[in-house]
């Protein structure tokens, strides 16, 4: 178990994957070494001369031949290193801290643009123009969240949200954004439009047209599911571009005329339509040779090279640079996790070549099921399956894992979770119950002030179903998630019938009312969610408290594992110790671990493979079979 621990749990190779302005070199960050690594068919992975300090973030120069790079440590940095001339340059922005490259995703003409925190706490935005800076702070309006420019990287548009999760967005005028000198506030910008929840906390900005009047907008569309509208910004009306009316759909956009030319449809499976047809055809003949649910990581200015992630759910997901005009697709070395980016560097074309020779040298997954789960209202819902790798007959010992937000979702691509518990000799079960995002606003709607209720029915619906199908042994099950899921968890331990002999509890909020009049008080972007779908701490605290694990704690039935993160800003820490001290006080068994480092989730590898290794040992004592 150490082992697998480490495997799926210790510092990736390759995190932050980026396409070169010219399609010809993928580079990316990594967890194992400090700096920054870049890949060219033919000629290896090398890493650029940075020093050896952290890249937190990076991005490349879009006139090609230069990488920005933002370095951590005590002193963070942005340097712009150009690869012709090897000199760096420091161009760290002024006032600006925790700096991060803004869509380095999307092609942009000649320029980069940055957001920092300021010394107020807002967020402040910078254009970097120049290879040797400086780079100009771009004024916007108060609150500004987004900010938008168009193929010609003038900036057209910005969105901001009020207190109450009300979408505001504001339109450039002829002398906003970068052609105006620095200073005002809202001085150059107009308000066109604004959204009020609920629907609001559903809509959010994707891009501006190519002529820069229009916003493209991820919004409820027909039948509550999400489509894609399109807001005039001269005139601030409101039209549907895409929607099909039954599922969630979002939306790739050409990198020049910004049309949409890809869709993404969610479901169990994700799927994609291309209204294009020669782009339809290149997919096709592109999955057809490497089969799997396809991510665009990143695509050229001229649309002629795709970085793209595949996941064909029996071998580890991999990137491939594809060449649409030629149809060649190269497997990008960096997704291998038996090899450091040092050895990548020596090896990489070698490795390739024999991949390309031996298409099934690399490891085998274990294969994600798909099933529907009926609730006990007739609700279907989503679930994935992932039984041992060993071969063992069923019932097996399983975990419910439960994703967080709770409007956040589970998808059938690879997860590192369910692999590990798999490796380990457990079945996991993952189920998308209502609150859960991907199925319209009509299922996320469900979960609105429910927590512990309905939403909670449907977790143990789904380990009724594994039960009752021959997968699952009832009297060996834990549960286990991390935020939501890490409630979730806790109220299985202590307020719903005992149903599971282990409950693991990661960032978990303990005290709803607590945990609300935190966020009330915070400028967490997503305050007004938590506040209209979780509850008010003053308005609805009867209810909060009654569905707080902590109310419950003198009658928790089942052991419990609380690990939390010492420097998390959303649910601090005295959520898993007061929990600690609540079930220590009624003599119940636990275990508190606070890791410190950590904000809202365990990020950092050493920890990463620390919490799995006690899980394990708990998963080891708790589902052990004991024969009588």
């Amino acid at each position: 178990m150490r082992a697998a621990a480490r495997r799926w749990f210790g510092a990736e190779p390759a995190v932050h994957l980026a396409l070169a302005p010219d399609g010809g070199a993928v580079s990316w960050q990594s967890e194992r070494e400090p700096g920054l690594f870049v890949w060219r068919p033919g000629e290896g992975v090398r890493r650029l001369p940075l020093g050896r300090v952290p890249v937190v973030d990076h991005a490349w120069w879009p006139a090609g031949g230069a990488v920005l790079a933002v370095l951590g440590g005590h002193r963070p940095r942005v340097v712009v290193h150009d690869e012709a001339t090897g000199r760096t340059v420091d161009v760290t922005p002024e006032g600006a801290g925790d700096v991060h490259v803004v869509d380095r995703d999307q092609p942009r003409l000649g320029s980069l643009l940055l957001a920092g925190g300021g010394a107020d706490g807002r967020r402040v935005w910078h254009l970097l123009s120049a290879l040797t800076g400086p780079a100009r702070r771009v004024p916007g309006p108060g609150g500004m969240s987004r900010l938008f420019s168009d193929p010609d990287d003038r900036p057209r548009a910005a969105t901001a949200r009020d207190a109450d999760g009300t979408l505001v967005v504001y339109a450039a005028d002829a002398r906003s954004g970068a052609d105006r000198a620095e200073g005002g506030d809202a001085g150059g910008w107009r308000e066109v439009w604004r959204s009020r929840p609920p629907g609001a906390l559903v809509t959010h900005p994707i891009d501006v047209t190519a002529d820069g009047h229009g916003l493209y907008l991820s919004a409820p569309c027909r039948g509550g599911f999400l489509g894609v509208r399109l807001l005039d910004l001269r005139e601030g009306t409101v039209r549907t571009v895409l929607d099909d009316g039954e599922h969630d759909l979002d939306v790739v956009l050409h990198p020049v005329t910004r049309v949409p030319q890809l869709a993404l449809v969610s479901g169990a499976r994700q799927s994609h339509r291309a209204p294009d047809p020669e782009l339809a055809a290149d997919l096709a003949a592109l999955t057809a040779r490497h089969p799997g649910e396809l991510q665009l990581a990143g695509l050229t200015r001229d649309n002629a090279t795709w970085l793209v992630r595949l996941d064909d759910g029996r071998t580890p997901p991999r990137h491939l640079l594809w060449d649409r005009r030629t149809g060649a697709a190269h497997h990008v070395p960096a997704d291998r996790r038996e090899h450091g980016p040092a050895r990548l560097a020596a090896t990489a074309g070698r490795l390739l070549q024999a991949t390309l020779r031996r298409p099934d040298a690399r490891p085998h997954l274990t294969p994600t099921a798909t099933v529907t789960i009926p609730a006990r209202d007739g609700l279907p819902l989503d679930g994935y399956l992932v039984t041992p790798s060993r071969a063992v007959a069923p019932p097996y010992p399983t975990v419910l894992l439960v994703h967080g937000g709770p409007w956040s979702r589970d998808t059938w691509g690879l997860s590192p979770e369910a692999q590990w518990l798999a490796e380990c000799g457990y079945a996991s079960l993952r189920v998308n119950f209502r609150g859960s995002e991907g199925y319209g606003t009509r299922f996320l709607d469900l979960g609105r002030a429910d927590w512990g209720g309905g939403m909670h029915d449907d977790l143990e619906d789904a380990l009724r179903w594994a039960v009752a199908e021959g997968h699952t042994d009832p009297a060996r099950v834990a549960v286990m998630g991390q935020s939501y899921g890490g409630y979730a968890a806790l109220m299985a331990a202590t307020a719903r019938p005992k149903a599971f002999a282990l409950a693991v509890a990661v960032c978990a909020p303990t005290d709803l009312v607590a945990f609300l009049r935190h966020v009330k008080e915070s400028a967490h972007h997503e305050r007004a969610h938590f506040l209209d779908r979780v509850g008010d701490p003053d308005r609805d605290a009867d209810r909060l408290r009654e569905r707080s694990p902590l109310a419950h704690a003198a009658r928790c039935h089942t052991p419990v594992l609380l690990a939390h993160g010492r420097d998390d800003p959303l649910v601090p820490w005295t959520h898993a110790t007061t929990m600690a001290a609540a079930l220590a006080e009624h003599g119940h068994p636990h275990h508190c671990l606070v890791l410190s480092g950590e904000g809202h989730g365990i990020t950092r590898p050493a920890n990463r493979i620390r919490l799995a290794r006690v899980v394990s040992r708990q998963l080891a004592f708790h589902l052990a079979e004991r024969r009588t």
